[in-house]
């Protein structure tokens, strides 16, 4: 991805705690003014163009961009308004994402052993690269899982914040790679 496009995604603001027995991260969707308004404008135009075909009476027509109004707003409240929250202690990983007044259900999943953080698909180039994050624990039996996937991606100086962190909550030195970096919970 180029450095224009990684510069319209924006640099997502994220927020870490630690109190010495939880890591607390928080993800908030930051967009640029000229990406904010081009998602406004889209969602403005499909509007017009439901209400267009809905009066002329042609239904399969005013459905379809009923639809993709709808799509395409969701996507646009969760650029602009999303946010992920995520807590960590040594045995527990606890998420749930938030869009304005939409929430899901908050999620606890068990870390057995250990947990690892994974930053995978690089995007930009220059200053402005971000990553992807992946948790991943493993259960009595050492098969890897996934608990959770950032679904907004960070810089990749947030990524080695979040390691850091971690690396305080388990006592651990905790060196960042791109292959893997192991925290151990025992």
């Amino acid at each position: 991805m180029s450095e224009k496009n990684s510069k319209k995604m924006g640099l997502n603001d994220l927020s870490l705690d630690y109190d010495g027995n939880n890591v607390c991260i928080t993800i908030k969707s930051k967009v640029s003014l000229i990406f904010r308004v081009l998602l406004i404008s889209c969602n403005s135009a499909l509007l017009i163009l439901t209400i267009f075909t809905a009066v002329l009476m042609m239904p399969v027509l005013a459905l379809a961009t009923a639809i993709l109004l709808l799509f395409f707003l969701s996507y646009t409240l969760w650029k602009l308004y999303g946010r992920e929250y995520l807590t960590i202690n040594k045995r527990l990983i606890t998420y749930n994402n938030s869009c304005l007044f939409f929430k899901t259900h908050l999620q606890t999943k068990r870390i057995c052993k250990k947990l690892t953080v994974i930053p995978y698909e690089l995007y930009g180039q220059g200053k402005a690269k971000m990553v992807n994050v992946v948790f991943e624990a493993c259960d009595v039996t050492n098969v890897p899982e996934n608990v959770y996937e950032f679904s907004l991606p960070v810089r990749i100086e947030q990524a080695e914040m979040i390691s850091y962190m971690l690396s305080l909550l388990y006592l651990n030195k905790v060196g960042f790679d791109f292959n893997r970096t192991r925290i151990c919970a025992n």
